[in-house]
């Protein structure tokens, strides 16, 4: 039995079908796992993002059985086949990796492709722009949990086209057949890259 997760039972602002989100951080792979949901996903990417992903560490969160995996060495191959797979409605979601966010024009491709195969379309960017045609845009960072028995995620909605932003924790335990996952509103995370008062 495949391990069963969706964040649509928290209290987050759920990434919506049929458009395109971005997601950022050092654990935005495990978010866009998550918000995946169940069904057929694709996993797009350059060759060194694929071959990092471990099918027993996938299991954790998903059923292994589900995902498809494009190896593109290029970004024109990786918007293309993202851009093909949202528009078919073949798959239920597109996982794809980008270096840096996708131009306006590719960009707004995906979000039509997406709308036309009511697929949803989660973009992890390394180097995330200033300005981007996703419909959310969400800052992903690990937390220390009080407990050792789950995960805890901070994520940040710092865009939404439908208005409400704000922040959360995320709690993810592992349960025997699938992932309980439990989200409160939280206040940003302190960054020690940031200095305040200089």
């Amino acid at each position: 039995m495949g391990v069963m997760s969706d964040l649509a039972g928290t209290d987050i602002i759920y990434p919506e079908r049929g458009r395109v989100h971005e997601l950022s951080g050092m654990s935005a792979d495990m978010v866009a796992l998550l918000a995946a949901g169940e069904g057929q996903k694709l996993l797009c990417g350059p060759p060194g993002w694929i071959a990092s992903i471990h099918p027993e560490g996938l299991s954790l969160y998903a059923d292994p059985a589900q995902f498809l995996q494009i190896s593109c060495p290029l970004k024109a191959d990786a918007l293309w086949s993202t851009e093909t797979a949202l528009r078919s409605g073949s798959v239920d979601s597109v996982i794809a990796w980008f270096d840096s966010t996708p131009d306006l024009t590719s960009f707004r491709r995906l979000q039509l492709a997406a709308r036309e195969g009511h697929s949803l379309g989660l973009l992890i960017v390394a180097r995330p722009a200033v300005s981007s045609a996703a419909e959310t845009r969400w800052h992903c960072l690990p937390a220390r949990p009080e407990n050792n028995d789950s995960t805890l995620i901070h994520l940040s909605l710092h865009k939404n086209k439908k208005g409400t932003i704000g922040s959360w924790n995320l709690h993810v335990k592992r349960a025997k057949s699938h992932l309980d996952l439990d989200a409160a509103p939280a206040g940003e995370p302190r960054r020690p890259d940031r200095h305040t008062g200089r």
